[in-house]
């Protein structure tokens, strides 16, 4: 009897075992499982986000070189647009020179009207060609 019972405790106890690696097993695996699931989320997610960070990155860069080209355009054009106006500046300067200068041949007493006519008509021809150079600042 001793015997059947020390077996049957052996049995029991062998049984016992047998189902709690059985379990402890189970538990590991789905515990390897859910962990494995969870890494694969964290990974996506941290993923998505350096994706975000590398797209507002480049939108922002993206920008700021707009910006900057935009700046030199603008930058650009104002140095043009001076030198138009210098330029326009000294054109207006010689018309005016040249103006005086048909003014005082028209009223100049010493000279005949045959040289008037001729220094008028060089005056004009200079006169004409700033004019047409003004004319193609605007």
């Amino acid at each position: 009897m001793k015997k059947i019972l020390a077996f049957s405790v052996a049995l029991a106890l062998s049984t016992s075992m047998s189902f709690a690696a059985t379990e402890y097993g189970t538990a590991l695996k789905n515990a390897v499982k859910q962990d494995i699931a969870t890494m694969k989320k964290e990974t996506k997610d941290y993923n998505a986000s350096v994706k975000e960070a590398v797209k507002k990155d480049m939108e922002a860069k993206a920008t700021a070189n707009k910006k900057a080209l935009e700046d030199k355009a603008a930058a650009n054009k104002k140095a043009a647009e001076a030198k138009k106006a210098e330029k326009l500046k000294e054109i207006n300067a010689k018309i005016a020179e040249l103006n005086k200068q048909k003014d005082s041949i028209q009223n100049s007493k010493d000279m005949t009207n045959t040289e008037k006519a001729f220094k008028t008509k060089a005056v004009e021809k200079q006169l004409e060609f700033y004019n047409k150079q003004k004319y193609s600042l605007k």
